[in-house]
């Protein structure tokens, strides 16, 4: 039996915002989790939440009203058994589905775990299904832990290849990077939930942006056009207590530990949200963006600054940085530098998913490599340098 939920609600959230509908689409089972924190933030009642998943039992358990199963007939409801290519097969067998839920929205956000079958094989679909309705659609997407596996990991960046050319713009999350922070003695279960944590912080932050109309104002148009600029992206949000620690807030945005992969300093677009409690000192205001523009190379970068009003934040100040158009070609060099000079023959078993050929035989090959990789590969042969 095929699940899906979404004429009436749709067509009312419409009439609530004609200005606006975002779509939220979580794909498998991490982004079906990530919809269910969502719609407990109460975010259902500003956006479109949809899960979508293979496993009907996965998605029985949700609380979103908006649930698509996809290859009903292909995996009879048991899930993509960890294998992309069932994923891709589920997505293209309800293609049709997939477009008459997002048809109507201006702007879709993937959120999906990748390494897995259903969200590392479907999301590469809706971006393309969004592409060719010409809606705006960024990917948000979590990479496993390494001790997942090579197998995991494999299938996660070959994912993001795939997502790459349909998509207008995406962000990778590297679990490993957050379980550095955590530190070795973090509970399985509580590493997924502050991985969950994170990305719904990330995405209410955007709902917030996007929806609510500020003193100065972000709105579709704008976002659009930082999407414009294709390619790697960042996300961050960072909090503070009070004005005064607001450049501590900036530089939090600027160096989550999840996507400190990516560095803003050769990015093309910059969307700058503060929001804030009280009326903020021009200074400070100023300030921030200053400090952002010393931060990029690129002097020509667009930045697109936002402020709103929010007597009922939880913090004084909470600031919300998007980044597209990253490149990065500045550290390649040096990466590869590296592993010439300090180790021709270095490749730790943890990143043994990493052909280690295409590192030493042609440069452009090694670049290929997603940034997520070469930034481990990079930290694991500094590691051995200062050993």
């Amino acid at each position: 039996m095929t699940i899906i939920v979404l004429g009436n609600f749709m067509k009312e959230l419409i009439h609530a915002n004609p200005e606006l509908l975002i779509t939220v689409v979580g794909i498998g089972g991490c982004g079906c989790n990530t919809i269910n924190m969502l719609f407990d933030n109460n975010l259902s009642e500003r956006v479109n939440l949809i899960a979508v998943n293979t496993d009907l039992a996965a998605l029985n358990t949700l609380q979103v009203a908006n649930k698509i199963l996809i290859g009903e007939t292909l995996t009879n409801g048991y899930g993509a058994g960890s294998d992309p290519n069932v994923g891709l097969q589920a997505a293209q067998e309800s293609e049709a589905l997939l477009t008459n839920a997002i048809k109507e929205s201006d702007i879709v956000i993937i959120t999906a775990g990748f390494g897995g079958g259903t969200g590392t094989g479907a999301s590469p679909l809706v971006a393309k299904i969004a592409r060719e309705l010409s809606i705006n659609c960024l990917a948000i997407v979590t990479l496993p832990f390494e001790s997942e596996g090579q197998r995991r990991m494999d299938f996660a960046l070959q994912g993001i290849e795939d997502i790459k050319e349909p998509i207008h713009a995406y962000i990778t999350l590297s679990n490993d990077l957050l379980l550095e922070g955590l530190g070795e003695s973090v509970g399985l279960f509580s590493a997924f939930n502050q991985s969950n944590e994170v990305l719904k912080n990330l995405l209410v932050s955007l709902v917030q942006m996007l929806t609510e109309t500020g003193y100065v104002n972000v709105d579709k148009n704008d976002f659009s056009s930082i999407l414009s600029y294709e390619g790697e992206s960042i996300l961050g949000v960072g909090k503070a207590d009070n004005e005064e620690r607001a450049f501590d807030a900036l530089e939090q945005a600027l160096n989550n530990p999840l996507v400190s992969i990516a560095k803003i300093d050769s990015a093309k677009g910059i969307i700058f949200q503060l929001f804030c409690k009280s009326e903020p000192k021009l200074s400070t205001y100023n300030g921030l963006i200053d400090h952002i523009r010393e931060k990029v190379t690129n002097k020509s970068v667009l930045i697109v600054p936002g402020v709103t009003l929010d007597p009922n934040l939880a913090s004084e100040i909470e600031i919300l940085i998007i980044a597209s158009g990253i490149s990065s070609l500045p550290k390649e060099q040096e990466i590869i530098n590296v592993y010439k000079s300090e180790d021709e023959n270095y490749l730790d078993d943890g990143l043994a998913f990493v052909d280690g050929d295409c590192i030493h035989s042609n440069e452009q090959d090694y670049t290929d490599i997603p940034a997520i990789t070469r930034k481990l590969m990079a930290n694991k042969a500094m590691e051995t340098k200062n050993a």
